[in-house]
């Protein structure tokens, strides 16, 4: 029988999201943590845990059944978002004094030295972008669309923009005349401002989305708005457009095509474009270059050319050994 965590343990939890969201934590986090939390407190309450008293071995039962190959394997990036939840949980606890020790050490046993190794593999995989002929597909899907949703795809392809960035952005933000985009640094992950820009094709097209927002008397803020009846003018949220690029990913058969897929897709052609390493990462606001690379890899810029260079002579006797003439 699955018994509810007990309310002093929610409120335990609400208090460090509070805490949180004091030192600026952005909205999307503290709601990852708040269902990565009530997550773990259901098993707890499945297994008749109390949280605030639970030991390694507890939380090394909770792991087990989301690793790859067990019964309910999670992404690797969901679990490592639950566990950096329940450990940074943990550590607000031990500084109320109502734990000793966090049960959640970043690696090895509580009470060892941290060796630098985290507490559960992380994988990690290259992102999925479509091909050419994937991506022509969804464009022609998506040309159909309105015309907010379609400039929303537009800008967040061009700029390269996470979701949360391209919800954010305001009228105050868009420079017409040089065609530059202003990212915020509060809208950001990095919380590093920067300046994108969008094609001469887009300029018309967004000249008359401003003409339409000054007719319903929008003159400044948020740049796209909901027109529904009962949301009417509000700024569309993260969810909104999620939403909205899910049911176009499904309706051309593409599943895999998400709201990053956009900024993926931008990186990797610029990537293919020639740009250096920190040409994107300063595009993409990224604080650690290793993130950046793998739109290189992505890209497979010179890959072929650099291989052939280096190792021409040996790659064509291994080749002709494997393929003699005849054999194929």
């Amino acid at each position: 029988m699955l018994i509810p965590p007990d309310e002093h343990i929610l409120l335990l939890a609400e208090r460090w999201l509070k805490l949180l969201s004091d030192l600026g934590r952005a909205q999307t986090t503290l709601t990852a943590y708040r269902s990565a939390l009530r997550h773990y407190f259901a098993f707890c309450s499945l297994h008749n845990i109390e949280p605030e008293k639970a030991r390694f071995e507890d939380l090394a039962a909770y792991i087990s059944p989301q690793l790859p190959g067990m019964p309910f394997p999670v992404a690797s990036a969901t679990l490592q978002l639950r566990l950096s939840a329940i450990r940074l949980w943990y550590d607000f606890l031990v500084y109320q004094d109502i734990c000793n020790l966090n049960p959640l050490p970043r690696a090895g046993l509580p009470g060892t030295i941290y060796t630098g190794r985290g507490l559960v593999p992380r994988i990690t995989r290259l992102p999925v972008i479509p091909d050419n002929d994937q991506w022509l597909r969804f464009l022609k899907h998506v040309s159909a669309a309105s015309l907010r949703d379609r400039l929303m795809l537009a800008l967040a392809y061009f700029g390269a923009l996470r979701r949360a960035e391209v919800t954010a952005l305001a009228l105050e933000d868009i420079d017409p005349a040089h065609r530059l985009i202003r990212i915020r640094p509060e809208t950001t992950k990095s919380r590093r401002e920067r300046v994108v820009c969008y094609g001469p094709d887009v300029v018309p097209v967004l000249a008359n989305h401003f003409r339409q927002l000054k007719k319903a008397d929008w003159t400044q803020g948020a740049l796209f708005r909901s027109f529904s009846d009962r949301n009417y003018g509000t700024p569309l949220s993260v969810w909104n457009w999620s939403k909205t690029v899910r049911r176009w990913a499904l309706d051309t058969g593409l599943p895999h095509i998400t709201t990053h897929t956009f900024r993926h897709l931008r990186l990797t052609h610029l990537a293919r474009a020639g740009w250096k390493l920190h040409e994107l990462a300063t595009y993409a606001g990224h604080r650690d270059p290793r993130t950046t690379q793998i739109y290189i890899h992505l890209s497979g810029s010179d890959l072929a050319g650099r291989i052939t260079a280096a190792v021409a002579e040996t790659d064509k006797k291994v080749a002709g050994l494997i393929f003699q003439a005849g054999t194929y």
